[in-house]
């Protein structure tokens, strides 16, 4: 495939779909693959673990110089509010305590975390490590970056705020890191407490889903490595 200066990391589709569109996927071991005039944005899965390997099938598809995490996050700092996007200075590996400064002008330090649902476990994160956001893939696509020599950018969506208490959307997140949404539909039908809960993460995924690839567009762009 021909060299493109960006490679865009992320979760899921359903982060990039106003950008990503009706565009066909090309799939490789298990990652979408979409291309864009001057990008290859690879979709992976949920986590750290499927992260790097869209990430490193990115770099042997498009040969880019810049790698980057884009998606939706959860807010720590209480000013930030859903819809809000960012991009990252530093990346923090809560595993590892790994830091990963980015490449790009950044106001947000970003603490990469495999379980945080709730406000106590955002004001851990914030009181240890100063972050402003949380993720789960970011550490990993900014390892990557590190170990080929690549810049690193880091691009965030608020979806949730930092007192919004999330349900435990990890115990529904299979083994190819796909989410199951039927599963997670039926618990929540069977906990009223989380009802008007999922309305609001609909409500504010669409938000932020929206103000990211306008973002996220913007900077494709109007820079080139």
């Amino acid at each position: 495939m021909p060299h493109k200066p960006h490679a865009v990391v992320a979760a899921m589709p359903i982060e990039l779909a106003p950008l990503i569109g009706k565009l066909a996927a090309r799939q490789v071991n298990g990652v979408a693959l979409f291309d864009l005039p001057n990008a290859l944005i690879a979709v992976g899965g949920i986590g750290g673990k499927f992260a790097r390997r869209a990430a490193e099938i990115a770099i042997q598809d498009a040969r880019p110089k810049r790698l980057i995490s884009a998606g939706v996050v959860g807010a720590i700092a209480p000013a930030l509010k859903v819809g809000d996007v960012g991009r990252i200075c530093e990346v923090v590996d809560v595993a590892t305590g790994n830091r990963y400064p980015c490449s790009d002008v950044g106001t947000w330090v970003l603490a990469t975390s495999q379980e945080v649902t709730d406000a106590a476990e955002k004001q851990e994160l914030s009181s240890r490590y100063g972050a402003h956001v949380v993720d789960m893939e970011a550490a990993a696509v900014a390892e990557v970056a590190k170990a080929n020599g690549l810049e690193f950018v880091g691009l965030k969506a608020i979806s949730d705020d930092a007192s919004f208490d999330m349900p435990p959307l990890g115990r529904f997140i299979d083994v190819n890191g796909r989410f199951a949404t039927g599963k997670f539909l039926m618990y929540v039908a069977l906990h009223p407490k989380w009802w008007a809960t999922l309305g609001k993460i609909k409500k504010n995924s669409e938000l932020a889903t929206k103000n990211l690839c306008r973002e996220l567009e913007h900077l494709l762009e109007s820079s080139c490595p």
